[in-house]
């Protein structure tokens, strides 16, 4: 057994509050290691797989992109590893199994593939978009399977047009805490925003595939990530003392997700925030905590982060984890949760220093936000507050470093007027962009 913690984090802040401010902003980076986690220090745990193939009308058209679908869904039933349950399933208006016929998981053998990918050679499209309906039969699928690391990929190439909105957003307050589901889009007829949506709700990952031909990579490199996948229905919780209110937690890498609504009291100063499974990875979080202002010298802590494994049972599971905290006079500590404090000073020196990693991580939500209002404005046919807000957005990205973002603008940015050429950004461009806005670089971890 390694001696090394499964979780290794570091908290960055600013200590210092001027003298009657209220809010204590930190980052938390946080890393695990694959052979750390599978050790025998964490539970051991199964998975269970669901592959949800959209089969309507619209995915024979051109009848490219049904042939790469089964192709795509070949290549990711070939990384499963053997024991892992799984099963697919067809969805139309409605759902139904493709394979097994009866509504189970099996076990993933060399003969129950050969059987699955039999079943997906002779899927033919016909139909709508019920996507609703298609994570209910899931979630009864995987429901079946709490001692497993629970996970879909979602395929679709339309909107969720044959069913009412209330349909999906029911069936994801279903599905919710049962699976993850990583949603793909293939070709440029679906919304980006609905399957936001469902990936952030269910704790997924969200993509386009413009040329069918790309989604057997895909799939094959996300089912092999979900393979890595080694602790399952893991949570971020926080203690914060009593008078104290927790403004938000977010994921900042390697997706912006807004935990704050999602919390779960877990004991009288405490909640949980699901963060998923963990394999080999490393993510960051931005939490505000509002405390009671303290007089001048005085040190408060403003909250405690520990993460915790549930079993399907119900009862935690340790996970070994530390956190490094560095003080000002640049020594640091090492301690089993990672603690956030807050100290008021008269000292305006000490006080407006921002933190470079809480100031990077704020850039880049606000970032997220201004590419996303001026898409929404340019949808809505307001051109010049469309502008404005992509023109926010490139600043922003030029700030934070994003060369990534900086690209995907500057191919609609026209130099030689300073303004952005909307009527030239095809849907390709509009989607890449709404999509690649909550996908972050990692923060250095100097």
């Amino acid at each position: 057994m390694t001696s090394t913690p499964e979780f290794r984090g570091a908290v960055h802040q600013n200590l210092y509050l001027a003298h009657g401010a209220r809010e204590a902003h930190a980052v938390i980076t946080v890393d695990t290691q694959q052979d750390l986690v599978t050790k025998a220090n964490a539970p051991a745990v199964g998975a269970a797989e669901v592959l949800i193939l959209d089969c309507s009308g619209s995915m024979g058209f051109p009848a490219e992109k049904i042939v790469k679908a089964k192709e795509a869904a070949c290549a990711a039933i070939d990384e499963l590893r053997d024991g892992v349950r799984f099963a697919l399933i067809a969805g139309s208006v409605g759902a139904r199994m493709l394979w097994p016929a009866e509504p189970q998981l099996v076990l993933a053998d060399p003969w129950s593939r050969a059987e699955a990918k039999d079943a997906l050679r002779r899927l033919e499209p016909a139909g709508g978009t019920t996507i609703g309906a298609w994570l209910r039969l899931a979630g009864e699928l995987l429901g079946k399977h709490p001692e497993t690391i629970r996970h879909a990929i979602l395929l679709t190439d339309g909107r969720n047009e044959h069913e009412p909105p209330e349909q999906l957003r029911t069936a994801l307050r279903d599905c919710e805490g049962i699976f993850s589901c990583d949603c793909r889009g293939v070709g440029t007829d679906w919304s980006v925003d609905e399957l936001r949506t469902i990936s952030a709700a269910l704790g997924g990952t969200v993509d386009l595939v413009v040329e069918p031909a790309g989604l057997a990579d895909d799939f094959r490199e996300t089912m092999a990530g979900s393979m890595r996948k080694a602790v399952g229905d893991v949570g971020l919780r926080l203690w914060a003392p009593v008078g104290a209110t927790v403004m938000f937690v977010k994921q900042t890498a390697p997706t912006l997700v807004d935990l704050s609504a999602r919390r779960v009291d877990s004991g009288p100063l405490t909640g949980d925030y699901p963060t998923g499974s963990w394999g080999t990875e490393s993510r960051d979080y931005h939490l505000c905590v509002e405390l009671e202002p303290g007089e001048v010298g005085e040190e408060k802590l403003a909250c405690r982060v520990t993460f915790v494994h549930t079993g399907a049972d119900g009862t935690e599971q340790p996970l070994r984890q530390v956190f490094i905290h560095s003080s000002p006079d640049g020594s640091a500590e090492e301690f089993s949760s990672a603690r956030v404090r807050a100290m008021w000073t008269d000292d305006l020196a000490q006080s407006t220093v921002v933190n470079d990693k809480v100031a990077e991580v704020t850039g880049r939500a606000e970032l997220a936000k201004a590419v996303q209002d001026g898409l929404a404005a340019h949808h809505g046919g307001d051109p010049d507050l469309a502008i404005d807000c992509l023109s926010r957005a490139r600043k922003l990205a030029e700030e934070v470093h994003d060369d990534n973002m900086l690209a995907r603008l500057d191919q609609i940015y026209d130099p030689d007027t300073g303004t952005f050429r909307l009527n030239r950004m095809s849907a390709q461009q509009e989607m890449r962009l709404d999509i690649e806005s909550t996908k972050t670089t990692l923060l250095g971890r100097g």
